[in-house]
């Protein structure tokens, strides 16, 4: 435990994880690509990225990067021609690559004749985004050692059919009926790494069920293949809409009342990997919440989802994690739960932080 003191432990003894700690000053480590860059054109880069707060670009070879900066040669458009990656920037465009410069974040280049000052500008947003949704992947991997008792499931839209699930390690342990539960259903293909194959177009739900004795408050967030987060749910921003009463199921999205449109997800493009990360809590996320419904009335949009730009997913974020610190500095018994002050926790306890990924096909 953080600020105690140090305890002797004996070889063999077994640990686990209690409380995730995350820095407030994470960034996002963008490389700059000297083979694509010229001397004047990386400094230019480097000025205008150092002037977004939290982006912080390094050399290649030297420390690992989250994205590359660079430019479409002649002969990297031939590289990427002979993988045949499709919808391939123009030759002379700035944009992303991805950390190992084989592949290309494609909606993140512009035209040739664009400047390097105006790519950056161009980017800002999009940056952002992907800082967001570094930090989130920041909380995830508690899966492991979360206390949490809940199981959170992919499954078809109107049948339910499984296609994945996830679950916590306690689930796993106090469950004996999780060995007998459905497999994923056919014919849905799977990738070389095992992750369902889902069609653009298809039409897909989460069930979460708490296996808790106490409610859990639920929120689902997608990240896709380019890195880019959005909020699947809550998609009507009430916190209650965000209960899993204890011992209970929930479909999401839920099943309309008579006469109400229904809320649908759909796959949708970009191509690729994603994942969708399902974040339970046992502790409101009022924070998290009350930006969502900020963000609802400052464009009259209602119950209706819509976009979110990079600096709305930023404050999404830390207001999560704000929610989460506050619940974890806060904690009662006899334990003393003292973390410094340029750190946020989460309590795994407290929070489960589970991860479905799928690849999204044409």
């Amino acid at each position: 435990m953080v600020g105690t003191a140090r305890t002797q432990l004996q070889k063999g003894t077994l640990l686990q994880e209690r409380i995730r700690t995350i820095p407030k000053d994470l960034t996002l480590k963008i490389g700059l690509d000297d083979s694509s860059l010229d001397s004047n054109t990386i400094a230019q880069t480097k000025q205008a990225l150092q002037a977004i707060k939290h982006i912080e670009t390094l050399p290649l070879g030297q420390k690992e990067v989250h994205y590359i900066f660079g430019r479409i040669s002649k002969t990297k458009y031939q590289e990427l021609q002979q993988k045949r990656i499709s919808n391939l920037p123009t030759i002379g465009s700035f944009g992303l690559f991805s950390p190992t410069l084989d592949g290309i974040i494609a909606s993140s280049f512009g035209d040739g004749q664009e400047s390097v000052t105006n790519a950056v500008e161009r980017l800002r947003p999009k940056l952002k985004s992907f800082l967001a949704a570094r930090i989130v992947k920041d909380i995830l991997g508690n899966t492991n050692t979360s206390k949490v008792n809940i199981i959170a499931s992919l499954v078809v839209a109107g049948n339910q059919k499984l296609l994945a699930e996830t679950l916590t390690t306690r689930s796993v342990k106090q469950n004996t009926g999780v060995g007998n539960r459905p497999k994923p259903t056919k014919p849905i293909n799977l990738s070389d790494s095992g992750v369902p194959k889902l069609p653009v177009g298809m039409e897909i739900a989460f069930q979460i069920q708490n296996n808790e004795s106490v409610p859990l408050h639920v929120s689902i967030l997608g990240i896709d293949s380019t890195g880019r987060m959005d909020v699947i749910f809550p998609y009507d921003r009430s916190e209650g809409a965000t209960i899993v009463q204890a011992g209970k199921k929930l479909l999401i999205p839920q099943p309309p009342e008579p006469g109400e449109k229904p809320t649908t997800f759909d796959i949708s493009e970009p191509l690729g990997f994603a994942e969708a990360v399902i974040i339970a809590s046992n502790a409101p996320l009022r924070d998290f919440i009350d930006v969502i419904k900020t963000l609802a009335n400052t464009r009259g949009i209602g119950s209706q989802r819509s976009p979110i730009n990079g600096d709305e997913f930023l404050d999404l974020t830390n207001s999560l994690l704000d929610d989460l610190d506050r619940s974890t500095r806060g904690a009662t018994g006899n334990e003393n739960t003292q973390l410094p002050p340029d750190t946020r926790g989460s309590d795994a306890t407290k929070l489960a932080v589970m991860s479905i990924p799928f690849e999204v096909v044409a």
